[in-house]
């Protein structure tokens, strides 16, 4: 049974029935990207690389892996911010389909 943020994320969910809803969501995550998505995940990385840049010059051991763990834990953030509404789009995809081809 799907969470009730799913719903949300995921509202094309509503339309199975209970008992198919956790297999409709496993097939929509297994959905391939399309050209859209890679494009907007590679400007997400490329973004997120581009913004959280730094210069380790002169930094001692500890402070070099200081500075990679804030790096980190501000990169994730912007990875979620960005390149999230793509994965989610890939997976909003998956139902919409499944829904098309038992109409038919």
């Amino acid at each position: 049974m799907p969470k009730r943020w799913e719903y949300w994320v995921y509202p094309e969910l509503r339309k199975f029935d209970p008992s198919d809803q956790d297999s409709a969501l496993r097939r929509a995550k297994d959905a391939k990207l399309d050209g859209f998505e890679i494009m907007g995940l590679t400007v997400a990385v490329a973004l997120t690389v581009a913004l959280t840049r730094y210069s380790a010059a002169g930094l001692a051991l500890m402070e070099r892996i200081g500075a990679a763990l804030a790096n980190l834990a501000i990169a994730i953030p912007i990875l979620l911010v960005l390149a999230g509404p793509f994965y989610v789009r890939r997976v909003r995809r998956g139902p919409k389909a499944q829904l098309d081809e038992r109409s038919r």
